[in-house]
């Protein structure tokens, strides 16, 4: 009997592998000039049957993959450099292949965000100056104005190089002031040089230039007088001695206003006062002044200096004196006894005798006459009983 033969069974067909891709995209984000971003990773997986052999390629070149290729599942990191990139949206894919099976693409995008703009400092203004007198006051204070030129917030801080310099406040957030004392102290005069140096993070320092001018005192007047004594000569009962001229400077600075005074009756100073440079007269007046030397001072003043002396002094001499010899005529009387001599300085103005001669003298010398007077004389006989002539013819002289 035949033997029945049963069919072959139909042929279970292959299933080819199949690229799963986890996840289906990816995107990465950085800032222009700034650190890369953080690595991700692509997970790979065979959805199909058999064995998945795979690689991974990218279109970017700002992407590097890692590993390139695999058995199986895996996994694939995607890193993204910023490198030259500038701020922009920057696209690319991921391809996975593998033998057998469909390839799976996987769309990367890289968002590069613009560098974010530092702080940077501005100042206002660019330089400082003060100017002061050596051991004056001290200058009026300056203000130099701080702004952020930049982007970010600006925390600075402020310093000098100068010990006469003083800032207030050193350090600030955001614009702001900074106030700039400048102390004279002991500073000689001259031209002092310091900077003031504004630093913030993450900005380039920014220095002001101060400069400080310390003039010289200025010198305070001072008196000079020429002569620096006086002396006058007059005769008693003379004329007054002729006027001297006492000469008076500033032998310092600023102006000069003085005032002159003495110490004397017989001694007028004119003018009494006068700014700057200027002449005084000083005249003598002898009138009621006995012989003998007078002494007085004259003295140069004028508001917050030293004054200036200037001695004078006077000598008041006797009056020249000269003589003048008399001659009369003998007096013939028995009784005679003598001669009376009378003098007076005007005519017919006589007192008492100025000489009594004993005997039958015949001349006199009258002496101590004085320059620049006329003198009148006569002569009287007298006996021996006391009675007294007549006067004799008048007689003058003048001396000079």
């Amino acid at each position: 009997m035949a033997q029945l033969i049963s069919p072959p069974s139909a042929p279970i067909p292959s299933i080819n592998p199949a690229i799963g891709a986890s996840p289906t995209s990816l995107s990465f984000a950085a800032t222009a000039g700034g650190a890369n971003p953080a690595t991700k990773v692509l997970s790979i997986s065979n959805t199909g049957g058999g064995t998945l052999s795979w690689t991974a390629t990218d279109s970017a070149t700002w992407l590097t993959l890692s590993p390139a290729s695999g058995t199986g599942n895996g996994t694939v990191t995607l890193t993204a450099a910023t490198g030259t990139l500038t701020a922009g949206s920057y696209s690319g894919t991921v391809t996975m292949s593998a033998t057998g099976a469909v390839p799976r693409t996987v769309p990367v995008t890289f968002t590069v965000a613009a560098a974010p703009v530092p702080p940077a400092i501005g100042t206002s203004p660019t330089s400082l100056s003060f100017a002061a007198t050596a051991g004056g006051a001290n200058p009026a204070a300056q203000v130099l104005s701080i702004s952020n030129t930049g982007g970010g917030t600006l925390s600075w801080s402020a310093s000098d190089t100068a010990a006469w310099l003083t800032l207030s406040p050193a350090s600030g957030t955001g614009n702001g002031t900074v106030t700039l004392t400048a102390t004279t102290g002991t500073l000689t005069a001259g031209s002092y040089s310091g900077t003031v140096t504004m630093s913030a993070t993450g900005a380039v320092p920014r220095t002001v230039p101060v400069t400080f001018t310390v003039a010289a005192a200025p010198l305070p007047p001072a008196i000079g007088t020429s002569p620096t004594s006086l002396s006058f000569a007059a005769t008693a009962g003379g004329a007054n001695p002729a006027a001297q001229v006492l000469s008076i400077s500033n032998t310092g600075g600023g102006t000069l206003s003085w005032s002159a005074s003495d110490t004397a009756a017989w001694l007028t100073l004119t003018p009494a006062s006068g700014t700057g440079n200027g002449t005084l007269n000083a005249n003598v007046n002898t009138a009621g002044l006995a012989t003998g030397t007078y002494t007085s001072t004259i003295t140069v003043a004028a508001s917050g200096i030293t004054s200036r002396a200037v001695s004078v002094t006077l000598t008041v001499n006797a009056p020249a004196s000269s003589s003048a010899t008399l001659l009369w005529n003998a007096n013939t009387e028995n009784d005679l006894a003598g001669y009376k001599v009378y003098r007076a300085t005007a005519s017919g103005l006589y007192g008492v005798p100025i000489a009594t001669l004993i005997g039958n003298v015949t001349n006199y010398v009258a002496t101590g006459l004085q320059v620049g007077t006329t003198y009148f004389f006569v002569v009287t006989a007298y006996d021996s009983a006391g009675n007294e002539s007549i006067f004799s013819n008048e007689v003058s002289k003048s001396i000079f």
